[in-house]
């Protein structure tokens, strides 16, 4: 390749490096892997077009300031996405059906929790995704408590009772004949 087109090239992709050695240190991955592509793509053409041994030494070095300017990248963190603000989540609506959807384990465990007492309702947490629902026992001597569903064990929050994210009231009666169902 005639030498003055060579340097031209040489110099060219010198300050392609340079301004990908930039975008490294404002820590723009992407940015920096795009520029990247294009400087490995010029210098990959420019290769067999190398004459002499001055060239040649030249392409070398250019690839070397390339894998280096590589490594750099790899090492940047990639940017975080910003949380998806705009979708809200779909409550779940809970009926006879749905609850007959969880475990006979989940079912048994719950209807422990509501210790035989007849007049006790349960609802369950329209949140989540309907597996091991939170849920809150209304007692017939008009006690509340709440329930992981997980464990099944006691949750020192407050009663939720009228609130949006609650289920309407299943009786023990509705429970056990779902249960007794399965």
């Amino acid at each position: 390749m005639e030498p003055n087109k060579f340097r031209e090239s040489r110099q060219a992709i010198n300050r392609q490096c340079e301004n990908i050695n930039q975008l490294i240190a404002l820590k723009d991955r992407e940015t920096s892997q795009i520029c990247y592509d294009e400087v490995y793509i010029r210098v990959d053409k420019l290769t067999p077009k190398a004459e002499g041994e001055i060239q040649e030494r030249s392409v070398k070095n250019l690839a070397l300031k390339l894998k280096g300017l590589l490594i750099a990248i790899e090492k940047l963190k990639p940017k975080k996405r910003p949380a998806k603000k705009g979708i809200k989540k779909i409550a779940i609506a809970w009926d006879d059906e749905r609850v007959g959807q969880l475990t006979p384990l989940f079912l048994k465990k719950l209807v422990v929790n509501m210790k035989n007492d007849k007049d006790a309702k349960v609802c369950f947490s329209t949140t989540g995704k309907g597996i091991r629902p939170r849920y809150q026992i209304e007692f017939g001597n008009k006690d509340v408590l709440i329930f992981s569903g997980s464990a099944h064990s006691p949750l020192e929050k407050p009663p939720l009772t009228g609130k949006k994210n609650m289920s309407q009231l299943f009786s023990q009666e509705v429970i056990a004949k779902i249960q007794q169902g399965k």
